[in-house]
């Protein structure tokens, strides 16, 4: 391939890659509904260079806090608008930027680290796979760490082909544990080239420099042990399923491994998802035969990293996004290994397909997100004073727009559904479904899990299953869904991911459902259904 052909190729790749990322990073209007972008902008707004540092936050490391307040600052300069540094919706709209950018720049990455071990087709397809994979693009909508931790991985990879020294090597990973303390991982890579190349004098080198560049970047995980480790031993209790806190009872019964397996089809798309898995069945035979040492140092962490992550009870499919850019490569691999004759098949399948599901996926945010919708039915839709009964652990609706749109206006009660099951309950749902006049359910957070869990939510797991039968005297009056949707023509095909892991749809296109008390059962009526 001529190097101009192939410049200008990559170049079109990064730039739809782009579009795909940059688009819409308002998709919620500022209303925040990520959990962790909350606690992001949380600390960022507690920052005042230089005499406020702590962001009193553990869970994420500073560099995203730092880098968010900075830029926030710097913004407060041009604009004078200091909203910029408080308010949770601007600050989001920051970090959403640079997960954007941070995930175009990985796709670059991707291209330049698979040319150096394979042949430039090769890299261009692991580019454009990189530009094109949904959990990709929807890491990059979200203001939190998990593009930057796919970029700093991608980067340390490729740095450690290049054998660069052991300085820079440890400036990039002293500046990936302080974007995130599970980037520990990562050292992995440098570390193990070391050793091939019986360097191991630079291990040291590279793990002071690393030090260093933690404790000047995350100086308060020190200062604050204490807070620090207490926060690691709740995550860590969290993922290994010691601490079994609500919203990780979807994975209770779930298997390590095959559940994260399970996801790709939704991550990636069928296509995509089993050329990487074959990419990768491949790379481990190859790898076994010949141990060509830059293969070996691209794929030993992400097979290291899969069945040590894999392993943990909590299985959001966030912890696997800085796998996927590896799978991409191994996609490419794939392609590249195959006989002439076929190759260029599969070449096409693998450039249309996952261009098509990227676009499905990007209708979800060129379309209303369904919370705002769900909010404008109901201003529209239900009398001011009606009382409104609503779910824990979700965000409330309707969403405020405006003082003559605001929740306030209606008399709103909240079930604590997660709490456990006995007799009472069933008095506890009869009395408020008596009451109330309408139901909003705002995602599958709740019912999406607790349905399946009859052994330990009996009562609830019925009530479910009595409410979208009608039996409760309550009717859905109204629905909102937005699934990844490609439209060609008059064909329009839509990919339902309501089996996706809870987090990859409750945030951008949550199912919202309203049901309307039509038949005003009594209490006592009511207590009968649960009998």
């Amino acid at each position: 391939m001529a190097k101009r052909t192939e410049w200008l190729i990559l170049a079109s790749i990064l730039v739809i890659g782009a579009l795909f990322r940059f688009y819409n990073l308002n998709w919620d209007q500022g209303h925040y509904f990520h959990p962790d972008e909350r606690n992001i902008a949380v600390a960022v707004g507690k920052i005042r260079f230089f005499s406020q540092m702590n962001p009193d936050f553990f869970a994420y490391g500073s560099v995203p806090v730092y880098l968010y307040r900075s830029a926030a600052d710097i913004v407060v300069k041009i604009t004078g608008d200091v909203d910029w540094t408080r308010d949770w919706g601007k600050i989001n709209l920051i970090g959403r930027h640079f997960s954007a950018l941070f995930s175009t720049i990985t796709v670059l990455l991707v291209y330049l680290l698979t040319r150096k071990i394979l042949i430039p087709t090769a890299a261009l397809v692991a580019a454009w796979v990189t530009a094109t994979t949904p959990i990709l693009i929807q890491q990059a909508h979200f203001s939190v760490t998990e593009s930057m931790l796919a970029f700093w991985v991608v980067l340390l990879t490729y740095l450690t082909v290049q054998r660069k020294n052991p300085i820079i090597l440890g400036c990039m990973f002293g500046l990936s544990v302080a974007t995130k303390m599970s980037a520990l991982s990562f050292g992995i890579i440098p570390i193990a080239m070391f050793i091939w190349k019986k360097q191991t004098k630079r291990i040291f080198i590279f793990l002071l420099t690393a030090s260093l560049i933690y404790g000047i970047l995350s100086p308060y995980t020190f200062l604050r042990w204490d807070k620090f480790m207490e926060s690691m031993n709740y995550e860590g209790g969290i993922i290994t399923g010691k601490l079994l806190v609500v919203y990780v009872y979807q994975f209770l019964q779930t298997q390590p491994y095959l559940y994260q397996l399970s996801q790709l089809p939704y991550t990636q798309g069928y296509v995509l998802a089993g050329l990487s898995i074959a990419g990768c069945i491949l790379l481990i035979i190859n790898t076994t035969k010949h141990k060509k040492w830059p293969i070996v140092m691209v794929f030993l962490w992400p097979l290291l990293y899969f069945l040590y992550v894999g392993s943990w009870f909590t299985k959001f499919v966030r912890y696997f996004v800085p796998l996927y850019p590896f799978l991409s490569i191994a996609a490419a691999y794939f392609i590249a290994n195959l006989n002439k004759n076929i190759k260029w098949v599969f070449l096409a399948v693998l450039v249309i397909s996952p261009f098509l599901r990227s676009i499905a996926f990007m209708h979800i945010y060129a379309s209303p997100q369904t919370r705002i919708a769900a909010s404008d039915w109901i201003y529209e839709n239900v009398a001011k004073k009606s009382t409104i009964l609503t779910e824990h652990w979700d965000d409330g609706l309707p969403l405020s727009f405006s003082p003559q749109k605001d929740p306030g206006i209606y008399q709103t009660r909240q079930l604590t559904i997660y709490e456990p099951d006995n007799l009472e309950k069933i008095d506890y749902y009869a009395e408020n479904l008596s009451q109330a006049d309408f139901l909003f359910i705002n995602s599958r957070r709740l019912y999406g899990t607790l349905m399946h869990l009859s052994n330990r939510y009996p009562i609830t797991s019925k009530y479910y299953k009595l409410l979208f039968n009608g039996s409760l005297g309550y009717k859905k009056v109204a629905e909102f869904t937005v699934y990844p949707t490609l439209k060609l023509g008059s064909w329009v095909f839509e990919f339902n991911d309501d089996n996706s892991e809870e987090s990859f749809q409750v945030y951008d296109h949550p199912k919202v459902f309203i049901f309307e008390n039509v038949a005003h059962l009594s209490k006592e009526q009511l207590k009968t259904q649960f009998l």
